[in-house]
């Protein structure tokens, strides 16, 4: 079993009144986060015509094209079936990807053809993780707006940047080495030279959220991020640089007009400008789950998310001696997947996909059971294949949910932000604040970060606050040891990574005023499932031969 979350995003290409004659389709560049990076055509010859996808300069954004599935669209919302296209091998060296496949006739008239592109990152530091947006805009807001809390300045030409050590020393090995050299004695600044500043702007903002602000194609971006050792901005800012190679180019012709058949036209459709709206709210969880030799019809899970089950699946259908190898077969089997508590974590299933050992025709599933806002739900598709019960036989699904936790939603960053911080703290580095539980101490935190992230603690901080002594803050002895510090974690990394202990995380969520936790806590202290909606359930399930 394996599970990652994915960004996929769905693009729909609307082709009208194409004609008999042969032609090259294309739509203009479409657009993505502001910049225009996609393309898709249409070579329709009268044998064998190509649809292709062309990604072009998505690594200035730290970001590659993983795969790409298409599907003609039907009546429905989504196509009832998709396939895989085919990555052409280009040179890596630049930064041109082609996707082709070759379709069984000549398309005409009025079609919908939609795709969904699976994005990945440029180097594995920077990926696809779940935390809380209010944490980077409350960091960021902490060195755009609370200076009183900064404690050094950076000087860049004829701009001072006020800026917090903790946070700077947490991040680069270099600048906790600089903060050491600085006596206290003498103005607490280090000059920055050779560069402009919006690229330290842009620097720190990375440094501060682990995103990115604006294109890394900057030379003196990576030269700063490999002055102060930014191990994953230096890298992406480095497969930035990369250019579209001629090579690469060459080959995209090759393999686009390697027909003998002469193209006597060409239109662009559509005329307007389109874009593919990302929404962050919409993640796509892709899962593999092999069932070993005779164990395909035991439910078995296919995803676990903060070590509950919720995804579940288990193929179904009739075993036939096949007697000319003496193994059984089970012909057009039916894939079932069931989810249950993944409204507990703020997931509402959109739709499914399916792939019955990698051959590449995805199906659609369809929901047997549903009720609106249930708690389990259970959907299953009729594969045309068949497979041998007497081997393992693999299924992979491309689950598409939506958050419905403000704020709490996948996105591309660095995740050495998520460790980096948490370590400056339990390890100690520029701590100005003690952490108590009762009388007993946990822990030592930063002020900047704890203000930042509570406007509750902001205000007691403000109130003790001390040049020389280090603060302290103080939760009730009722609370637990191990929630507390989960909470401090939650502050900093903006994730939850365990259930445990909700009671009481909701507690400090909601007297601390940490908005995004305490939506998060609300809905994992929904009830489960009970007998009722349990027993619906299973009345209502459809027979596997009712399906198409």
């Amino acid at each position: 079993m394996t599970s990652k979350a994915m960004m996929i995003v769905p693009y729909e290409w609307i082709l009208e009144n194409v004609g008999q004659e042969p032609m090259t389709i294309a739509s203009k560049m479409i657009s993505f986060r502001g910049q225009k990076v996609f393309r898709v055509g249409l070579k329709n010859h009268a044998v064998n015509p190509v649809l292709f996808l062309v990604a072009i300069d998505l690594n200035k954004m730290g970001m590659k094209v993983e795969d790409v599935k298409f599907g003609m669209q039907g009546s429905g919302l989504c196509p009832a079936k998709m396939e895989e296209m085919t990555q052409e091998d280009l040179n890596e060296e630049g930064s041109l990807q082609l996707f082709t496949v070759t379709l069984n006739e000549k398309i005409g008239g009025n079609r919908k053809i939609m795709f969904r592109i699976c994005i990945g990152e440029t180097d594995s530091r920077y990926c696809y993780q779940l935390s809380d947006r209010l944490a980077k805009d409350q960091l960021w807001a902490a060195l755009k707006s609370q200076q009183n809390m900064a404690d050094i300045e950076l000087i860049v030409k004829d701009k001072t940047f006020p800026v917090h050590k903790a946070i700077l020393a947490a991040r680069s090995r270099v600048f906790a080495d600089e903060f050491e050299r600085i006596q206290p004695d003498v103005p607490q600044q280090i000059r920055i030279d050779g560069v402009e500043p919006s690229t330290v702007e842009k620097f720190l903002h990375f440094i501060y959220t682990g995103e990115p602000m604006g294109t890394l194609e900057d030379e003196v971006l990576l030269k700063l991020a490999e002055q102060y050792q930014l191990a994953t901005l230096a890298s992406l800012c480095c497969d930035a640089l990369e250019t579209i190679d001629a090579l690469q180019i060459a080959s995209i012709l090759k393999r686009l007009n390697d027909k003998d058949e002469q193209m006597s036209s060409s239109k662009i459709m559509p005329e307007k400008e389109t874009e593919i709206f990302f929404d962050r709210t919409t993640p796509t969880f892709r899962c593999s789950l092999k069932f070993k030799n005779h164990e395909n019809e035991q439910s078995k899970c296919v995803m676990r998310f903060q070590n509950e089950n919720i995804f579940s699946a288990y193929l179904t259908g009739e075993r036939e001696l096949n007697t000319d190898d003496d193994y059984f077969y089970v012909d057009n089997p039916v894939i079932h997947l069931s989810c249950a508590k993944h409204r507990n974590f703020g997931f509402k299933v959109e739709d499914v996909y399916c792939d019955l050992d990698q051959e590449n025709d995805w199906l659609k599933m369809e929901s047997q059971y549903f009720q609106e806002n249930a708690e389990i739900l259970h959907m299953a598709a009729k594969s045309q294949s068949n497979y041998c019960v007497d081997f393992s036989v693999k299924v992979d699904f491309d689950i598409k949910v939506v958050s419905t936790i403000g704020n709490y939603y996948y996105e591309m960053m660095d995740k050495l932000w998520l460790k980096h911080l948490w370590l400056a703290a339990t390890n100690r580095k520029l701590t100005d604040v003690k952490i108590f539980v009762g009388t007993v101490k946990l822990m030592e935190a930063h002020r900047v970060i704890l203000s930042a992230r509570s406007p509750v603690l902001n205000e007691t901080l403000n109130k003790t606050s001390s040049n020389t002594e280090k603060s302290i803050v103080t939760f009730g002895a009722e609370f637990e040891v191990e929630i507390v510090e989960n909470f401090l974690k939650f502050l900093y990394t903006g994730s939850l990574k365990t259930t445990d202990g909700v009671h009481q995380l909701s507690q400090l969520a909601t007297m601390y005023q940490v908005v995004t936790l305490k939506n998060v806590c609300q809905l994992l202290n929904v009830s489960r499932t009970d007998a009722e909606n349990l027993t619906d359930y299973l009345l209502q399930l459809r027979s596997p031969v009712d399906l198409p």
